[in-house]
């Protein structure tokens, strides 16, 4: 009786921590939306990994999402998301056209990768 109830709280801290952490990447895709719509590409910029500003300057980042607002304008939709080997991908719309938005958090939940695909 004490392993059942042992192995029914491994498990509800397990299935709750899962929960929170999911919750916590939605929380940065949202925060990622709400940056970009507004335009504050700063804020943008600091959800990204140490590593992600070593290879991409400011800059890189305004340039790479001021290109997908002119052509696309804001994103008005954020669906649910989905893992795909070690990435998570967001299908989205935007103002003109719907696409995928695509990220790798580090262990920090910072993120590592984005990419914006159709």
């Amino acid at each position: 009786m004490k392993k059942l109830v042992l192995i029914i709280a491994i498990l509800t801290f397990s299935l709750g921590f899962s929960q929170t952490e999911k919750q916590s990447k939605i929380g940065i895709a949202n925060g990622l939306i709400k940056s970009y719509n507004t335009s504050d590409f700063e804020e943008l910029y600091s959800l990204f990994s140490k590593h992600y500003q070593e290879g991409k300057s400011l800059d890189d980042v305004i340039s790479y999402f001021k290109r997908y607002q002119n052509a696309f304008g804001n994103i008005i939709k954020l669906n649910a998301a989905y893992n795909d080997k070690g990435f998570v991908k967001f299908p989205f719309q935007f103002e003109k056209e719907n696409k995928t938005l695509v990220l790798k958090f580090n262990a920090d939940n910072k993120l590592d990768y984005i990419s914006i695909n159709k």
